[in-house]
């Protein structure tokens, strides 16, 4: 029997995205697997913490390693939009809802909206139970990294103060890696993830162990390319 809203079991590492009901389509349960493998890697979001290993292959990702300036980069404000020349990234936020990450776009891989409306009804267990329950497995893989010591490092290192810190890993990144997901969750239910780029580029942060670091580049609908234009933030060596 396929489990309710906030039912799935959880292991030790989160969520089990698989587990929420039963998934007929090879392809969605193929790319939903790939999805709870990343987010249950042993070094899923250690890369955002001091004492993290640098991969040896960063896939052609540029690093960005600035925290205090990291929600610049994945919350750009609106203001960036009045002297564009002043800011060296895009509206992040904006890419993802614009190209991919809104549902209404969806719409465009099927004929008519009843398609739409009926995979929304076959997958809805997933859809909303995972936006639901992954918030506090990330908020504990977060603090199964962050000790007083490494607080202490990330102060010094980067002239960061206690209220900075509690920012970057109570508020702003929790909630940042939860949105990334549920967009990503949507996008392989609704239409795969070779049918989006940005959205199987944002996974591959997460799977290196960072997490996206912002877009520098032109828009994509100007020719900036995902491989191209999406950093990686990560603080290894």
């Amino acid at each position: 029997m396929d489990k309710g809203f906030g039912a799935c079991n959880q292991s030790e590492n989160g969520v089990m995205l698989l587990d929420y009901q039963e998934i007929g389509s090879d392809s969605v349960k193929r790319e939903l697997g790939l999805v709870q493998q990343v987010y249950t890697q042993d070094v899923f979001l250690k890369g955002l913490f001091l004492g993290a290993r640098l991969p040896e292959d960063l896939e052609g990702f540029r690093v960005f390693k600035d925290p205090i300036n990291l929600d610049m980069r994945i919350q750009t404000p609106d203001y960036c939009y009045d002297e564009p020349e002043k800011w060296d990234f895009q509206h992040f936020t904006s890419i993802l809802e614009w190209n991919e990450g809104d549902p209404s776009l969806y719409f465009r891989f099927y004929d008519n909206y009843d398609d739409v409306l009926a995979i929304q009804k076959e997958y809805k267990k997933i859809l909303y139970g995972f936006a639901d329950d992954f918030y506090e497995p990330i908020v504990n893989r977060i603090q199964k990294f962050r000790t007083n010591d490494q607080d202490d490092a990330m102060k010094k290192k980067y002239s960061l103060t206690s209220t900075n810190l509690e920012y970057i890993y109570a508020d702003l990144i929790p909630n940042i890696v939860l949105d990334h997901f549920v967009r990503i969750v949507d996008i392989v239910i609704f239409g795969g993830l070779e049918r989006s780029p940005i959205c199987k580029r944002l996974l591959d942060c997460y799977r290196l162990g960072g997490m996206p670091g912002g877009w520098v580049g032109p828009l994509p609908e100007d020719g900036g390319t995902p491989e191209q234009c999406m950093e990686l933030y990560h603080l290894g060596e």
